[in-house]
């Protein structure tokens, strides 16, 4: 089982469904964890069936874990119910808080994933969350993670503020750096997976795709992202 940290203050839910599907399609076991401050997914996972303020359901088949205040209570919900957390392939943890990060880092992270937009207040919110990850992270390892940035259209100014900002984080990054498009048809593909229950990787832009893909091939290690992007195209569901 591998745990991957979903790091950083930004709304990235829609990105964490679409990277838990995509590994799906790979045949890959997924529970995702909302360890979101507001409890995003909470609104967006159906769960009519579901009694409780903490639970673990099923939508697209995936399985969430909506409501618990770190990993420790979703396994122990887990073990009630008979059911162990080991056997998933992957744990996707939605942390947008240093709150968040300290509850939810009892098994350790087998990646970070760190989210970064171009606002002031993503960059801002972000700097506490990496004193967290710092406090957590023992003094002779590097703090590493895998770059994922939401890039709006920015003057070079302001472009020169923001990438000196990001090196004051601190962070080593990985080689692989990934970029999300701000694209129109991404939010109504989104949108649309809201309403009709429905993922369907297929629908967004060619750059979103071959982000997801690379993003997933890299996090199960012995496929490519040409590979994973032929099984999306392959995908009805």
């Amino acid at each position: 089982m591998q745990v991957i940290g979903l790091l950083g203050y930004v709304d990235k839910y829609d990105f964490a469904l679409n990277l838990a599907k995509t590994l799906n399609i790979m045949n890959k076991s997924v529970l995702v964890v909302d360890a979101t401050l507001d409890r995003k997914l909470k609104f967006i996972v159906p769960a009519l069936y579901n009694v409780g303020r903490s639970y673990v359901t099923q939508y697209n088949n995936i399985d969430f874990a909506v409501g618990f205040d770190s990993l420790h209570d979703v396994e122990n919900y887990m073990t009630d119910q008979s059911i162990n957390i080991g056997l998933y392939d992957f744990v996707l943890i939605d942390i947008d808080s240093p709150k968040g990060y300290e509850f939810f880092r009892n098994r350790g992270f087998d990646k970070r994933i760190f989210f970064i937009d171009t606002s002031v207040l993503s960059v801002a919110k972000n700097k506490e969350i990496v004193q967290a990850m710092k406090v957590y992270t023992p003094q002779d390892e590097a703090l590493t993670a895998i770059k994922v940035l939401y890039k709006a259209y920015m003057s070079r100014a302001a472009l020169t503020y923001f990438e000196d900002q990001i090196q004051n984080y601190g962070i080593k990054w990985d080689e692989m750096e990934y970029e999300v498009p701000l694209e129109e048809q991404d939010k109504l593909v989104d949108i649309d997976s809201q309403f009709s229950g429905i993922i369907d990787i297929r629908k967004h832009s060619k750059m979103f795709v071959e982000t997801i893909a690379a993003l997933t091939a890299q996090l199960i290690g012995d496929v490519t992202a040409k590979e994973v992007k032929r099984e999306i195209k392959r995908r009805k569901d």
